[in-house]
């Protein structure tokens, strides 16, 4: 048996936000043509302060042969059987033990300010001995913790003694919206991007009950986001350089051409440069066949002029030996281009 697995969708109206329900409706199609009944929806299901649901039990009818089970997450923590109403729709308030073929589903709705590990302690005479699932709303600590700028702060933590204690043969979680996976422990992030911060095609998963792989799947999205930095060291060739390194980054994309009226992007260019205008022209011309996020257009804003040959020089040199150190860092060390950004501030005093 294969099930499939969301999780923050944060629906709101069809009048708001299309784009969600229609990804959601495209995991439906998925699950429907290769057989797939059960959907598990790791929380987050709805955004807050939204109490409207009768588009989404109209979507449910529509694929009535499909079967949800959801969880509260941190955002909809009040959703309930009594607010949601729909034949093939289960929402599950409390820990709940779930059977799909001979693998046990462990469901654990969000609590603020409670831990995973004690919620999976109350249910352990369901799990004992059996090969089973954890399915949950919060931040795993363990390798593979994603900051969310946008939500600071600890939900739900589940950490690797908890994995360690209780041996879950693997477990899906909600509320990072970026996609993630290390080691039995997956977050199928957004199906749907909710801004220019979720970047990239989105997925859900799908997992096989017999020999416990767990496998992403892209969904047909109305709306793709890219959001793209570069930074700028002075040189003669600076905009040519530039040019390269923008054609490089669209390649990376791996989005077809017909996609490309799908795409929504920022583009951002920070650092020094010897000609402030160009730079900016080099960006337009990079990205013309784009639409800009809320039309903002190319930023230069911490795009800064430098004629002073010797920093320019030291400057070159330095961000080329950043660029080749290792660069395999966890997701919470910083980036390449944060590097960057700090050394040249060093250099130039800026």
């Amino acid at each position: 048996m294969r099930v499939a697995v969301t999780a923050d969708v944060h629906l709101r109206t069809q009048g708001e936000h299309s784009e969600r329900y229609n990804a959601l409706e495209n995991i439906f199609q998925q699950m429907s043509a290769e057989g797939i009944e059960n959907l598990l929806v790791a929380g987050d299901l709805f955004d807050k302060d939204f109490s409207n649901y009768s588009e989404f039990e109209e979507l449910c009818r529509k694929y009535s042969k499909l079967r949800l089970h959801i969880i509260p997450g941190n955002h909809d923590p009040g959703i309930s059987g009594k607010s949601i109403v729909g034949d093939n729709i289960h929402i599950y308030t409390d820990p709940t033990a779930l059977q799909f073929g001979s693998t046990t589903f462990l469901l654990i709705p969000y609590e603020e300010k409670g831990e995973m590990g004690e919620k999976i302690a109350e249910m352990e005479k369901e799990i004992e001995g059996k090969d089973w699932i954890l399915v949950a709303h919060g931040d795993y600590y363990g390798g593979l913790k994603e900051l969310n700028p946008l939500e600071p702060g600890t939900y739900m933590p589940l950490s690797r003694k908890d994995l360690q204690r209780f041996k879950p043969r693997t477990v899906l979680l909600g509320h990072i919206h970026k996609p993630l996976s290390k080691d039995n422990v997956h977050y199928p992030g957004s199906p749907c991007g909710l801004d220019i911060s979720e970047t990239g095609r989105r997925s859900f998963l799908v997992y096989d009950t017999v020999d416990g792989s767990v496998v992403s799947r892209d969904v047909a999205t109305d709306i793709l986001y890219f959001n793209e930095s570069f930074v700028i060291v002075p040189r003669d060739d600076e905009a040519s350089i530039l040019q390269q390194e923008m054609k490089k980054k669209i390649e990376s994309w791996g989005i077809d051409p017909c996609d490309h009226p799908k795409i929504s992007v920022r583009v951002v260019a920070r650092g020094y440069a010897t000609d402030r205008g160009a730079i900016l022209e080099a960006l337009k011309q990079g990205f013309e066949r784009f639409k800009y996020y809320k039309d903002e257009g190319p930023k230069i804003d911490e795009l800064f002029v430098s004629s002073d040959r010797q920093l320019n020089a030291i400057a070159e040199k330095t961000m080329k030996l950043i660029d080749e150190l290792d660069w395999d860092f966890a997701g919470d060390e910083p980036v390449r281009e944060q590097v960057k950004t700090a050394a040249l501030s060093v250099i130039y005093g800026n």
